[in-house]
């Protein structure tokens, strides 16, 4: 049997890597591995700084300074400002930048609790006027306060001095507030001033009833208001 050769001519020796671009490989890899890695590493630190940015921001937002009922126009002495932080829930409470003073509550807010911006509704400024009467000892329901609703009567008196027919003056009215005046108001030593919220077409009526005979404050139940 005959073997057959190639001429050492056919044969093409396969040159070697040159040793000087082996580690220059090497430190390539090395590069973008350390470059992918403080990518990372600062990249956590912003995720974490701004994290804790958030957690650590607070907001001056509006909080029930004591008991609040619904349907009462809100003054400075039913309010105060407290540093919170909202996160999230930040868009459903009234802040520091919006107003509150002269809104009316749509429903009871106890002490302390956040205003939340459905409990608050506009009212026309002119739409109100707030009249001080008298009120007379037992001519009013005990335990009066303000956001109770009450209907006005006038009794008058003729010109003997006694009671005529007690007259109906002004319907569901709010009670803004009501103030002991030590007896200043009338004959008797239990007369206290209640502040009424009326429209202007009742102010008149009452303000007349006022001078011509006493007050009587009913009070409107809740189940009606």
């Amino acid at each position: 049997m005959t073997l057959r050769t190639q001429p050492a001519s056919a044969i093409t020796p396969r040159s070697p890597e040159p040793a000087s671009t082996q580690p220059r490989q090497r430190l390539r890899s090395i590069d973008s591995r350390l470059l992918a890695g403080c990518a990372l590493i600062i990249g956590s630190i912003a995720l974490a700084s701004i994290v804790m940015g958030r957690a650590g921001h607070t907001t001056s937002v509006w909080i029930a300074a004591r008991d609040v009922p619904s349907g009462v126009v809100v003054t400075k002495s039913d309010v105060a400002l407290v540093s919170a932080n909202l996160s999230q829930s930040q868009g459903q409470y009234v802040l520091e930048s919006q107003p509150v003073l002269g809104l009316r509550t749509t429903h009871d807010l106890a002490k302390g609790e956040f205003i939340p911006g459905s409990a608050l509704r506009s009212v026309k400024p002119t739409s109100l006027r707030l009249v001080t009467v008298p009120v007379e000892q037992f001519h009013a329901p005990a335990g009066l306060a303000r956001g109770d609703l009450v209907d006005v009567y006038i009794n008058s008196t003729n010109d003997s001095g006694l009671s005529g027919t007690a007259s109906l003056v002004a319907t569901r009215v709010a009670v803004h507030s009501v103030e002991d005046d030590g007896g200043t108001f009338g004959a008797s030593s239990g007369s206290v001033g209640v502040v009424l919220e009326l429209t202007r077409e009742s102010v008149s009526r009452v303000v007349s009833g006022t001078r011509s005979g006493s007050v009587d404050l009913v009070r409107v139940p809740m189940d009606q208001s």
